[in-house]
């Protein structure tokens, strides 16, 4: 739900229904505490930082499936991983940075590939279809979507790569005929809302949905490695740079402040420059890497 039903209000209606049901609890040996991240963003591209699983955003969008899912992503990712290490071997250390972020992009890339991002967008739609329903659309939402062929709802439910009946959600057009067979197995008053909500999501969203099921929007932005220049700067400069302040000397006297005339005072002394000397040239480091 929006906003999401506080864990108070689960637990009352969770002993209404015990209640109902003439179940009585004698005694609660544990009670869990957690959130299931359906649906919200990727992760951040040009970024080292490799997340799996609910931190990338692996959970179904409508399902909340998630373990299944993120053990199949993870042999992926890992063969990557694998594949971009070895191949470090060959490359100058001058272009270890580089490589780094190349292998988290193309780990990135083997989770999170443009076809399956279009898959993921479908799924996010029908998970904020279903968090506007009452208790009567949700029925008549499921209702109709356990009437389709096994295979096709199952797909649905499972949604990556490599799981059973995914086949039948893996291309737009697959997307598009599931679709329109869904809204032909709704109770009419659900599928005309339905109809209305891609209509106001698509205006809303913009082409995440409508580039999931046509082939006229082009793919979603990858997250294959692309060099990029424009923040490296004079990487030769850096590095002389960087040499020279390792190679300096320590000044016992050093200019830190203008007299009233302008001039350059070179008679007070840096406190306890020895000491904190480390720091400073580690600081130097990290701003030149950078």
């Amino acid at each position: 739900a929006r906003p999401a039903v506080s864990f108070q209000e689960c637990k009352d209606r969770c002993y209404r229904r015990l209640e109902h049901l003439g179940i009585t609890v004698t005694k609660v040996y544990e009670e869990e505490f957690c959130y299931i991240p359906m649906g919200g963003p990727l992760p951040s591209k040009d970024q080292r930082i490799l997340a799996l699983g609910g931190a990338a955003a692996m959970v179904h969008p409508s399902t909340g499936y998630h373990l299944c899912r993120c053990l199949m992503g993870a042999q992926d990712m890992a063969q990557v991983i694998e594949q971009e290490l070895l191949s470090m071997k060959t490359k100058p250390a001058q272009n270890d940075r580089q490589a780094l972020d190349r292998i988290a992009a193309s780990a990135y890339h083997a989770l999170w590939t443009p076809e399956n991002i279009r898959q993921r967008n479908f799924a996010v739609f029908g998970g904020e279809f279903l968090m506007k329903q009452t208790v009567v659309g949700l029925r008549g939402f499921f209702d109709g979507f356990f009437r389709l062929p096994t295979e096709m709802w199952a797909g649905f439910l499972a949604g990556w790569p490599g799981l059973p009946n995914n086949d039948q959600h893996d291309s737009w057009w697959k997307r598009m005929f599931y679709g329109v067979t869904f809204l032909t197995k709704l109770p009419p008053q659900v599928s005309m809302d339905m109809l209305l909500n891609i209509i106001g999501y698509s205006i809303d969203q913009g082409v995440p949905l409508p580039q999931s099921v046509t082939p006229f929007l082009g793919e979603p932005p990858s997250y294959e490695f692309k060099s990029n220049t424009d923040n490296m700067g004079d990487v030769a400069a850096k590095e002389e740079a960087k040499s020279m302040l390792v190679a300096s000397k320590v000044e016992e006297v050093v200019p830190v402040a203008f007299d009233e005339g302008g001039t350059v005072s070179t008679t007070s002394p840096l406190p306890n420059l020895p000491s904190i000397l480390p720091e400073v040239k580690e600081a130097s480091e990290a701003s030149l890497a950078a």
